[in-house]
């Protein structure tokens, strides 16, 4: 560059040693990458200086590209600066007279414009007065370019009419040239600058983090539980902290700054429960149904174990990362505790298994059995089963763990719990009666706030001796597996199950079955014989009050087949089934049935 400068300039009278002294100086700040408002102001000096005007400024287009401002200049008042960057500033597509002024032709056109006499040209329109009351005469304007793109101009200003030569306005164009390489210096300072800020940021992030990191770890190296990693969480981000297991129970809540977390059951969104909503949301859930807090789901692989509560909706990315964290550890410690827990379970379910198979035959020892698992079987008990048929195996075992978590937020005797027979049963102390029936209520609207479908519970009489829960466990489960489902039953005992729950609890299967086979046997045999299904056809045809269509549609055969297998039965057993008393000995027949083969 310098050398085609100085070679356009051997036929121009300038001073070549001002240029040879000057340029290089200039260049020199460049490179080195000084602050672009100084450099804007040595550029226009140095245009002063070797151009022999009297003042010079660089003007820049804004960031909509609709306006030049003056951002460097040498010899203008402030007065001159003040009219043009914001009395009358220079717009690039004005709607006045003025669309012409020479800075904005240079600007728009990419090409050098030079005014002899500014008081003969009327593009300088409002600034004419001005620049007369400055003593500007004569002008010239450049267009100034970063990286191709025309970004603003470089104008110099005379005190008496003259013409910038060939040589003079190369020389402009090298030092606006100059501004340019200025600006992309400047910015890629700024590139820099802001690049090593967001590394410094990033390190000192990451280095919190490893810090955070390492808290929590150290927490988990020392046998701290939940609360101790709840309690370091809080310490932390200065905010209050609970966490959740499954079922809802608190393992943990850590108060700070007079704040503590208040959990109440969120509201259901389109039928999914809070575990729902968790099991695939980001680390770190705000949600209207839990306003002024922040949920974490504790999770392990896809299994959610429970949810970590955080005060406060604040976004900060350090406590955000800081949770996440703590849900990762809470995680672990939660496998440990489970992990700890399970062979208990595993004890308790091998006791619950003896005590269903009966007959007891060393009762001080099943009783010592129960002390060592924290239950007392010497106090009356009452057994509540809890079943949903419509659960797959993960959902049971989900059911199991949530009811696990209840049974053991219960005060010592702690109740006994085992899987049987596709049920949970519950083994409870039943010293109040009254307290045992809302403890399985409780367990139904727990299950049901955290799981689909309906969760069924039935709850037997009290059982005064070990020895009377067999049939305990054996009532229980036919009350699940005799009455039909109903989405808003309560509770299932003895008394809400009329017939059935009477024959559950008084009959004695061996002298029972007499009368089933009395009445069932007939039908079975003939079912055997030729390949039938008339126990099944009167069972759905009294269940549905002898309706032949609904009776079809249930067993999906023609309505004609169930009035021909509806008079074979009549024939078979010497019945009508027309008859309240026919009707009512085979409804007992069959839920007799129903039990001694289930017995």
């Amino acid at each position: 560059m310098y050398s085609r400068f100085v070679a356009a300039h051997n036929h121009y009278n300038l001073d070549r040693r001002a240029e040879l002294e000057v340029l290089p100086e200039l260049a020199i700040a460049v490179n080195q990458r000084r602050d672009l408002p100084g450099l804007l102001r040595q550029i226009a000096r140095t245009a002063c200086e070797l151009l022999g005007y009297e003042s010079a400024a660089v003007l820049l287009v804004d960031d909509d590209r609709t306006v030049l401002r003056i951002e460097g200049s040498w010899g203008l008042g402030e007065s001159y600066l003040r009219l043009v960057n914001e009395e009358s500033p220079l717009l690039l597509a004005p709607s006045d007279a003025v669309v012409g002024s020479p800075s904005r032709r240079a600007f728009v056109e990419g090409e050098p414009v030079i005014v002899e006499d500014i008081s003969h040209d009327p593009s300088y329109g409002p600034w004419a007065e001005a620049a007369e009351e400055h003593g500007h005469r004569s002008m010239a304007s450049v267009p100034l370019r970063d990286q191709g793109e025309t970004v603003g101009t470089m104008n110099v200003y005379g005190s008496d009419p003259r013409r910038l030569g060939p040589g003079g306005l190369e020389l402009l164009q090298i030092l606006a040239s100059h501004a340019g390489i200025a600006l992309e210096t400047g910015a890629q300072l700024e590139r820099d600058r802001r690049r090593v800020r967001e590394l410094s940021a990033l390190n000192e992030l990451l280095r919190q983090h490893a810090a955070i990191h390492d808290r929590f770890i150290g927490v988990a190296r020392r046998g701290g539980g939940v609360t101790d990693i709840a309690t370091e969480l809080a310490e932390i981000t200065d905010r209050a902290v609970a966490v959740q297991d499954v079922s809802g129970q608190t393992l943990a809540a850590v108060p700070r700054a007079g704040v503590s977390v208040r959990l109440s059951q969120p509201r259901q969104q389109g039928g999914d429960t809070l575990l729902d909503r968790l099991a695939h949301a980001s680390p770190v859930l705000a949600s209207e149904s839990f306003p002024g807090l922040l949920a974490a789901p504790v999770r392990v692989g896809e299994e959610t174990l429970g949810v970590l509560w955080l005060a406060g909706e604040d976004d900060d990315d350090l406590h955000l990362r800081a949770v996440e964290q703590a849900a990762v550890v809470l995680g672990l410690e939660m496998l440990r505790r489970r992990a700890v827990t399970d062979a208990q379970w595993q004890l308790r379910g091998d006791l619950v298994a003896e005590l269903a198979g009966g007959p007891l035959t060393d009762l001080e020892a099943v009783i010592a059995r129960a002390d060592r698992l924290g239950s007392d079987l010497r106090l009356p008990q009452r057994v509540l089963a809890v079943r949903n048929d419509r659960l797959g195996e993960a959902d049971t075992a989900q059911l199991l763990r949530l009811v696990q978590s209840l049974v053991l937020a219960r005060p010592r005797p702690r109740p006994l719990l085992a899987l049987r027979d596709g049920a949970i049963v519950v083994v409870a102390p039943a010293a109040d009666a009254q307290g045992v029936e809302e403890f399985a209520r409780h367990i139904r609207t727990v299950a049901a706030q955290a799981m689909k479908g309906g969760v069924r519970v039935a709850v037997s009489e009290t059982c005064p001796t070990p020895d009377q829960l067999p049939g305990a466990f054996r009532l229980t489960l036919g009350l699940l597996r005799l009455i039909p489902y109903a989405p808003a039953e309560d509770i299932l005992t003895v008394a809400s199950a009329g017939m059935i729950g009477m024959l559950l609890a008084d009959v004695d299967p061996r002298r029972m079955g007499v009368l089933a086979e009395r009445w069932i046997g007939p039908l079975r045999d003939y079912d055997h014989r030729r390949a039938t299904d008339l126990v099944t056809t009167l069972r759905t045809y009294l269940d549905h009050d002898l309706n032949t269509n609904a009776t079809a549609e249930a067993l999906y055969i023609h309505p004609n087949t169930v009035g021909l297998r509806v008079k074979r039965i009549e024939s078979l057993l010497g019945v009508c089934l027309t008859s309240v008393g026919d009707l009512t000995t085979l409804r007992a027949a069959l839920a007799i049935d129903e039990i001694t083969r289930d017995a």
